[in-house]
C-alpha cells in the first residue's frame, strides 16, 4: 500500500472509528470483541469486513455494519472465534513492517480520539 493510500486510510479508519457509537466497540457480557481481539487483531478484523469506503455510508448504515459484525461475532462458537482470532494474527503477522507500523499508528490515534472524546486519560 502506497504511502498516500495509507494515509487515506488512517484518515479514514480514525473518522469512522469517531463516528461510531462507543457501544459498537464496547466488551459485553456476553463475550464482545473488544476483550477477545488484540487491538492489532480488531483492526485486522475491521479491514476483513468487506467495505472499502466507509465515508460514502450514512452514520446509520455504519452503525448497522458494526451491529452486524458484533451479531455474527457473538453466534460463532468458541471453535470459530478461537479460529478467527488466529486468522487475524496470522494476518497481522503476514504485514510488511511498515504496514504494521501503519497498524499501530491507527491504534494509538483511535486511543487518542477515544480518551479526548471521552475525557479521560491513563
Amino acid at each position: 500500500m502506497g504511502s498516500t493510500q495509507m494515509r487515506f486510510a488512517t484518515l479514514f479508519l480514525s473518522a469512522l472509528i469517531l463516528s461510531a457509537p462507543a457501544s459498537a466497540f464496547a466488551q459485553s457480557d456476553n463475550g464482545g470483541m473488544h476483550g477477545f481481539f488484540t487491538p492489532e487483531q480488531r483492526e485486522m478484523y475491521r479491514e476483513s469486513q468487506g467495505i472499502t469506503d466507509w465515508h460514502s455510508m450514512s452514520p446509520d448504515q455504519r452503525r448497522a455494519k458494526f451491529e452486524e459484525m458484533r451479531s455474527k461475532f457473538a453466534a460463532m462458537s468458541d471453535a470459530d472465534k478461537a479460529k478467527l482470532k488466529a486468522d487475524m494474527q496470522a494476518k497481522f503477522d503476514a504485514l510488511s513492517p511498515a504496514d504494521k507500523q501503519a497498524v499501530e499508528q491507527k491504534i494509538a490515534e483511535h486511543h487518542g480520539h477515544w480518551q479526548e472524546r471521552n475525557g479521560s486519560s491513563l
